[in-house]
């Protein structure tokens, strides 16, 4: 009796995650890729070409999973963010070589390309973070484009993966904000993968729009830790019984040395947050009103 319940149960369940895929197939996935290119990288030549194959072969599973489905790479430095794919020139896919598939083969050209004009260019390592936050930004602004061009006006199936590896110091707090509200007002799911170091901005944007947050401490495991846990959409993870979340940190940064303080002054005219006491909001110029000794009314004469 035991072992004919747990085969049914089983079964139950393989029909629920082949429903959920046949869903995800009829409708296709656009999955837009916010790469991290810092010069940081250079730095660590041991595991670049590691960083960059997996992110390329990841891109190409998506792809060859379902011909319905979509992607875009936006990649971001210090100094730029720029589409890696699709090209803003257009598409034109060439003809077969060695034997892979045309369109694969033409995703892989236009992805190198690019990242080679990127990195070619005489770059500070150390003179700020990655302007992950308008990548995010470009990418979503491509999910409403695209959704403005489909024949019938509706909702596309979309998310975000960011992939960070650099450090930052959270000067961008207001940008990553705005953009992980705007994901979850359209729908868009934001999926972080950071390598190294936690990152609590991103870990609030992955819970906020009700994304997945992981942190690898190898290289090695990127493209592993890619196709388990991010290639499945949102619906089919509710499936596979993955980790639960971590438990998020929800400190705001600084707008004086841009750091999560646990306790700070707060402008009341734009919300922007202070570590210590200013006499003037950095952001909307208002005033603060200091400490002053109370004053007793006057009583109005009859």
């Amino acid at each position: 009796m035991g072992t004919s319940y747990e085969l049914l149960v089983m079964k139950l369940r393989a029909r629920d995650l082949y429903d959920s895929f046949e869903k995800m197939t009829g409708e296709g996935c656009l999955l837009v890729i916010v790469l991290d290119v810092h010069p940081q990288l250079a730095e660590q030549h041991t595991f670049v070409h590691s960083y960059f194959n997996a992110v390329i072969s990841f891109a190409n599973i998506h792809l060859a999973f379902n011909r319905m489905n979509r992607v875009a790479i936006v990649a971001a430095n210090h100094l730029e963010t720029r589409f890696l794919y699709p090209q803003t020139t257009g598409e034109k896919v060439d003809r077969q070589k060695d034997g892979r598939l045309e369109y694969l083969n033409h995703v892989d050209e236009s992805i190198e390309e690019e990242l080679k004009q990127m990195l070619s260019r005489d770059h500070n390592a150390r003179q700020t973070e990655s302007l992950l936050s308008g990548a995010i930004c470009r990418g979503l602004l491509y999910i409403k484009r695209l959704e403005s061009e489909e024949a019938i006006s509706r909702r596309i199936n979309a998310r975000l993966l960011v992939i960070k590896y650099s450090s930052d110091t959270g000067s961008q707090y207001l940008n990553y904000i705005n953009t992980y509200l705007s994901a979850q007002k359209i729908g868009a799911a934001v999926d972080v993968c950071v390598i190294g170091s936690d990152c609590g901005l991103l870990q609030q944007g992955a819970d906020i729009s009700g994304g997945y947050y992981y942190c690898l401490q190898e290289i090695s495991e990127l493209l592993q830790t890619l196709i388990m846990m991010y290639q499945p959409d949102i619906a089919t993870r509710k499936k596979l019984n993955a980790p639960p979340p971590e438990s998020v940190d929800y400190r705001a940064a600084c707008f004086c040395h841009h750091t999560l303080v646990d306790m700070g002054n707060v402008c009341s005219n734009c919300l922007s947050v202070y570590c210590r006491a200013v006499p003037l909001c950095s952001t909307c110029d208002v005033i603060f009103q200091t400490d002053r000794p109370l004053m007793k009314a006057l009583k109005k004469k009859k």
